[in-house]
């Protein structure tokens, strides 16, 4: 069976149904939205280009979405592919709408709903037995595009290779985490994601713990999304907590742990109350002028936040890795290590219980948490990190009841769920009581077991050098300081100067600049240049930009393909290091960026260069003419555009309209790699330097000039904004040697930016930009 589609019906154009439909869009492939009228059908394509964030990479893709209605419109269901059902969560209607669409349904059909508490023998029962074999449940995460967790739920009629194709849909065009749940209320996610929620909630209650001193106990220090548990519900919306409880209580009757599935006294009251959270602008937490007021558990009241000073919450704030920190905190002996004890406790006995009740392994309930809930780490590997010796022995001493096969699987000498060795996974699987290899995904590269498997050339502090296979290399970033924002250090510079060395040297035909992190790169280390500033060593800046620019330039010109796989974060210096690569494989959530206006500077590694080029050769055969391209390349920089997707960054100049955008994160390296080899097999050449650019000059610089000034006059921008941008328009028009019949070339824009990043270091209103953003995270417009 051919795993692909070429349309997809979405029925229901809510806001769940209309996101789906839209992130259809976004993978290339048309929808046609239903809903009862037109109205509603329209209404719900035209919120895609409202909601925030955005459901859609570009507000284009909604062109690929037909507003269509029940009564006029169901005889172009047959040329559909797949059907996905997202209605109220009310059998009869879902059963009216199957009725009405099921004879205008090709043979070849694949139908789903997205139902998250209607179990499957109920939904198939209206429909033919045909039907009831190429029937499934698709369980999207809100919001879809950028949720990457995708439950399927196969019934007893489904067809292997029915669920084996949407599986493959949803993992390779839609770019979602596949998990293979069962037909229980709230299938994984939300089964497990509510108990802990709950029980964190009344537990917290119960020790006269705080809204904000328990969002800071479950959130970044743990792994765990910044919004914690309470921020998120607010999120998520108190009534819909509410409901999600009440489908696992209210069809749940044997748990164990039933009333903590309950929602929380708490939560009803507040709903009673209309305070639903984000949406009616109060639930736990109350946006004030005064600022974010969170509310007195207690009293129901809201109070001004108040700092956690917990010394178990500081003591794990000093270990680096998450899985220190959680260890850390849950053995501390203060208030908040108790706290994240019991709960944490609590959910893995719970997780471990659900065995093989909602799920046959422990792989798929980590892999939900992971990726429905934002969890670094899954519960198993959070039992794991913890010790799993050490807290079965605690548990049992409390008199909490371990799950028998937890008992087995230390009595059999496995002492965790997870090993990695020799460039292999593996997990102890409860079933068969033994420990199983987890399958490599053929089209992904993991660098980690890349790693253990005896491929690490090199590790630097923050930069390694892997062997891929096949005479490929990979550059990998891990920032020592900051992991999560890898900012540039003299580490990553000099590992890709080795790496560039071992191509020039012909030990390697290919390289790969990507990595398996939170982010891409962030850009320059800002703490670094300040305290370079405060020395006044503007030789050493000057220095440092130009070894970073030859270091780019080095990359551009190498006789070997060089291929950059960016992903979500690419600020500054991070698109500095990946536009100077042939070609770029990057993930459709790239949030790429020249920002370095906001804290006082211009790019100064080639960013003004790379944006040229590409915006002209992006243009084709409609080329932009010289000023064009230095208007847009100044817009883009000038304004700090930050793209909100992969295809925004070309439009906006950051990457080019040849490179690749891939939906999967866990198949960029592998992608990446590939492009690399038939690079190499087409006869790759490197690219010419370039010394024929055409510029404005003058000319254009003068047109800018008074486009700045007019903002200036309107008070838009400041006069440090007017100057900084006037440094920028001499260089993206060429500087003093550009004009209509004189060309520029590339090492000459690069002296210009060198030597007016290097100047504006040097401006106070500068410098204050600079510690403002290390201060606050947030630019400073002085």
């Amino acid at each position: 069976m051919e795993n692909r589609i070429e349309k997809v019906a979405v029925l229901g154009a809510g806001t769940m149904g209309a996101q789906i439909a839209g992130h259809f869009s976004n993978a290339g492939i048309p929808a046609l939205l239903f809903d009862i009228n037109s109205d509603l059908a329209k209404k719900g394509v035209e919120t895609l280009s409202k909601l925030r964030p955005a459901p859609l990479y570009k507000p284009k893709n909604a062109e690929r979405i037909t507003a269509c209605t029940y009564d006029n419109d169901l005889d172009s269901l047959k040329d559909v592919d797949l059907v996905i059902e997202a209605v109220a969560e009310n059998l009869e209607i879902k059963h009216t709408v199957y009725k009405n669409i099921v004879p205008h349904l090709k043979d070849s059909v694949i139908m789903s709903s997205n139902t998250s508490g209607i179990p499957l023998e109920d939904l198939i029962k209206v429909l033919p037995e045909n039907l009831k074999s190429r029937f499934l449940i698709t369980h999207f995460f809100n919001p879809p595009r950028y949720m990457r967790l995708l439950e399927l739920v196969k019934g007893s009629k489904t067809d292997k290779s029915v669920y084996e194709k949407l599986a493959s849909i949803g993992q390779n065009i839609l770019g979602k985490g596949i998990v293979h749940a069962k037909d229980t209320p709230n299938f994984i996610g939300n089964r497990i994601g509510v108990h802990g929620a709950n029980n964190a909630i009344k537990l917290a209650i119960d020790m006269g713990l705080s809204v904000e001193e328990v969002d800071k106990l479950t959130g970044t220090i743990v792994g765990r999304p910044k919004s914690g548990i309470f921020r998120t519900v607010d999120i998520v919306g108190l009534d819909v907590q509410s409901n999600v409880s009440a489908t696992s209580y209210n069809n749940l009757a044997d748990d164990e742990a039933r009333e903590t599935l309950k929602a929380p006294d708490i939560l009803q009251s507040l709903i009673d109350d209309g305070r639903l959270g984000q949406k009616s602008k109060a639930g736990f937490y109350k946006k004030t002028d005064d600022g974010i007021l969170s509310i007195d558990l207690k009293t129901g009241e809201y109070k001004a936040q108040k700092k956690v000073l917990f010394d178990g919450y500081r003591a794990a704030k000093g270990f680096q890795k998450v899985a220190d920190r959680i260890k850390s905190l849950a053995f501390n002996d203060d208030k908040s290590g108790k706290f994240f004890w019991e709960i944490t406790a609590d959910s893995l006995i719970y997780s471990a219980n659900r065995i093989p009740e909602i799920s046959d392994d422990i792989i798929n309930i980590d892999n939900a948490m992971k990726w429905g809930y934002g969890w670094e780490l899954g519960p198993f590997e959070c039992w794991d990190a913890m010790g799993v010796e050490a807290t079965v022995a605690r548990m049992k001493k409390e008199n909490k009841n371990v799950p028998s096969w937890v008992d087995d699987m230390l009595a059999s000498g496995r002492k965790t769920f997870y090993e990695s060795s020799n460039g292999k996974r593996t997990y102890y699987d409860v079933i068969s009581a033994s420990v199983k290899t987890i399958d490599d995904d053929p089209k992904a590269i993991n660098l980690n077991l890349k790693k253990s498997g005896n491929n690490l050339i090199k590790r630097d502090w923050s930069a390694s050098l892997i062997d891929l296979g096949d005479g490929v290399l990979n550059v990998e970033f891990h920032s020592a300081l900051q992991p999560t924002l890898n900012p540039i250090d003299s580490s990553m510079g000099e590992v890709m100067n080795d790496a560039m060395d071992l191509l020039d040297a012909g030990k390697y035909s290919a390289l790969v600049i990507g990595h398996e992190g939170a982010n891409f790169c962030a850009g320059a280390n800002l703490a670094n240049m300040i305290q370079v500033i405060d020395a006044k060593d503007f030789d050493k800046i000057n220095n440092d930009i130009k070894q970073f620019q030859d270091l780019m330039q080095r990359v551009r010109f190498s006789k070997a393909p060089v291929v950059a796989a960016p992903h979500h974060l690419a600020l500054g210096g991070g698109f500095e290091i990946a536009a100077p690569a042939v070609h770029r494989v990057a993930l459709g959530e790239l949030y790429m960026g020249a920002v370095e206006i906001g804290v006082g500077l211009v790019p100064g590694a080639g960013g003004n260069l790379r944006i040229l080029l590409n915006l002209t050769e992006n243009s084709g055969s409609g080329r932009l003419n010289a000023f064009q391209v230095s208007q847009k390349a100044f817009e883009t920089i000038a304004f700090a555009k930050v793209s909100t997707s992969a295809d925004e960054a070309k439009h906006l100049g950051y990457l080019l309209k040849s490179d690749t955008i891939i939906l999967n994160n866990d198949q960029r390296i592998k992608t990446a790699k590939d492009k690399a080899l038939s690079l190499i097999d087409e006869g790759y050449k490197p690219p010419q330097f370039r010394d024929d650019l055409k510029l404005p000059g003058t000319g254009g610089r003068t047109a800018i000039a008074m486009v700045v000034k007019g903002f200036k006059a309107q008070g838009k921008i400041s006069e440090h904004d007017e100057f900084i941008a006037k440094k920028l328009a001499y260089i993206l028009t060429g500087g003093d040697k550009a004009g209509l019949t004189k060309s520029v070339d590339e090492q000459y824009l690069l002296d210009i930016e060198r030597e007016a990043f290097v100047s504006l270091t040097g401006e106070k209103l500068s410098q204050d930009r600079i510690r403002h953003m290390l201060k606050t995270g947030k630019p400073l417009r002085n």
